[in-house]
């Protein structure tokens, strides 16, 4: 098992779904996490549930849109802890709409929250890893970013966008010894997945339909996304930098519409 005491990590996106396995991996591996979330409510729920990790959980509600937020919130984490090892960027939204029902608004808020941010977050760590002369940033994409798909538009753009923002990021930052790559999950049994299943006529039919198409035969969980998450993080991947880890279950191998 990777072991992260004493490291510091930021996630955002931590209360719910795979932000809060990843911040539970770490936790348990002894690492300190300073979980991102607008949502209080169920950033305390997991600062609870984390209470008896060999690590800490440390809630930050934050708006990962809001750039002052997002800066102010990272220089926090720097003046308390004096270091960040890692930042995992996993807050985002889905967006299923086609293009004939896609509104700017919503194009827009999909863009903001799914990429800009990451964009952000990035920005305001970058200082302190150029100085440390390390860290190591994990952006979570989606296989909709490498493969796209005519029902979420905006969101497949949005995860393309993450993809290429962190080989871009990795070669600016490979002399400075940081290290950036992203994550690309297939379907992952989360609450966001709860939410697009109950918007289907028949929730238990479209999620046999789902689980059909799935090579392994289920769905990923968040703890799968986090142990590619750890293994981005560690020294085991101190040559890796600048790629995608597809976790999906051979969906992508197969087919994706």
């Amino acid at each position: 098992m990777h072991r992260f005491a004493g490291q510091v990590v930021i996630v955002t996106g931590a209360a719910n779904g795979i932000g809060l396995g990843i911040a539970s991996a770490f936790c348990h591996a002894g690492a300190i996490v300073h979980g991102f979330d607008i949502d209080a409510a169920a950033l305390q729920r997991a600062a609870l549930a984390l209470e008896a990790s060999p690590g800490r959980f440390q809630p930050a509600t934050v708006d990962i849109c809001d750039a002052n937020a997002i800066a102010s919130s990272v220089a926090h984490v720097q003046v308390r802890e004096q270091r960040i090892d890692v930042v995992v960027n996993n807050a985002g939204i889905n967006m299923n709409k086609r293009i004939a029902d896609l509104q700017v608004p919503e194009w827009h808020r999909a863009l903001d929250t799914n990429l800009t941010s990451v964009y952000l977050m990035c920005r305001a760590v970058w200082p302190t890893f150029t100085r440390q002369r390390r860290g190591n940033i994990i952006n979570i994409s989606s296989v909709m970013g490498q493969v796209g798909g005519v029902t979420a538009p905006a969101y497949c753009a949005s995860k393309a966008g993450i993809i290429m923002l962190s080989r871009c990021l990795a070669k600016d930052g490979a002399s400075f010894g940081i290290r950036v790559n992203s994550i690309c999950p297939g379907y992952i049994d989360t609450p966001i997945m709860d939410r697009l299943l109950a918007e289907q006529s028949d929730p238990g039919a479209a999620r046999r339909q789902i689980l059909e198409r799935q090579p392994l035969g289920r769905l990923g969980t968040p703890a799968d996304i986090a142990q590619g998450a750890m293994f981005l993080a560690s020294d085991a991947a101190s040559f890796v930098s600048g790629t995608e880890l597809t976790i999906d279950g051979a969906v992508t191998a197969t087919q994706i519409d």
